[in-house]
């Protein structure tokens, strides 16, 4: 019992097809995963929020794709925040990162509204897929600059598929994140106006997911609270943050830089790598670049 109500608390995605096979749906509940986020990049506030939004909202488009498939959206503004970059596999594997300007350490004391943090930019959405040599990349405008609305603007342009979605964080009196989650609803082929309708208006009346998660509700009952129809779950996967970083895969990379710069770092003691997934630093080692320069040094000849 202890067992199930541990991972009843969990951050996970329940995904669901209504029986009249007409609307697909996922609820996200990604408090903890959003939680490490602002923890391992030491963020909060308006950067945190937005951050927030964006795990959910990538967790949740993820959740229709298969395995290791993989989805990234990447947010560019001009605003005080410049980027949101996030990326999710089905299997439930969440990572990204937030970059304020340059000098900007409060981005909320920078901006009058919401849509004004990542203000005038575009939204850059990659699928990598199993059976696709190329990821397949879809671009669009900011629509809004507040995460939810892009995403809703980029399914119905790029994807023509007539989408609701709605992410919702809960920020506490200290400017971190409370709760977070959200939910999307997607209209299949044969999906009449009168039931969309009906879809939407049920998603105005849910209130506030991040209330609801407050409130205690498990992701399932914020799914059967949602839905106008009746619905057959689907799948439920657990998501963490996770990156698969690792000194060896920094090491990796460095061996596609010349001997001459693996040298210059070593010398000026350049022997800290760090993750901008997730912040995680590793060294390098005397020995670490003795390896390297030995592999070097074989490839040329």
């Amino acid at each position: 019992m202890e067992l199930k109500k541990k991972y009843l608390l969990r951050d996970r995605v329940v995904r669901a097809v209504t029986k009249n096979g007409k609307f697909r749906v996922a609820v996200v509940k990604s408090t903890d995963t959003t939680r490490s986020a602002m923890e391992k990049h030491q963020i909060a506030g308006l950067t945190a929020y937005l951050l927030a939004r964006a795990i959910s909202g990538v967790a949740l488009l993820s959740s229709f794709l298969k395995g290791e498939e993989r989805i990234v959206l990447q947010f560019d503004g001009t605003g005080p925040v410049r980027m949101i970059y996030v990326e999710a596999l089905q299997l439930g594997e969440v990572r990204g990162f937030a970059k304020n300007a340059e000098g900007v350490e409060d981005a909320a004391s920078e901006v009058k509204n919401l849509t004004d943090a990542l203000s005038v930019g575009f939204l850059k959405v990659s699928k990598y897929l199993y059976n696709k040599f190329e990821p397949i990349t879809g671009i669009v405008e900011l629509h809004r600059s507040d995460i939810t609305t892009d995403l809703a603007y980029y399914l119905t342009q790029s994807e023509q598929i007539p989408s609701a979605i709605t992410l919702d964080v809960l920020m506490s009196d200290y400017d971190t994140v409370q709760e977070s989650g959200g939910l999307l609803v997607q209209a299949m082929p044969g999906a009449t106006d009168h039931e969309i309708e009906q879809m939407e208006q049920a998603i105005l009346d849910l209130g506030a997911i991040g209330k609801l998660l407050h409130e205690g509700l498990f992701p399932e009952e914020i799914l059967q609270k949602a839905m106008p129809f009746e619905y057959d779950i689907v799948n439920t996967s657990p998501i963490d943050f996770f990156c698969r970083c690792s000194l060896q895969r920094f090491k990796d990379i460095i061996l596609t830089l010349g001997i001459d710069e693996v040298r210059d770092m070593q010398q000026s003691g350049q022997n800290e790598l760090v993750c901008q997934y997730c912040s995680t630093k590793y060294h390098l080692a005397h020995a670490d670049f003795e390896e390297i320069l030995t592999t070097l040094k074989a490839r040329e000849n």
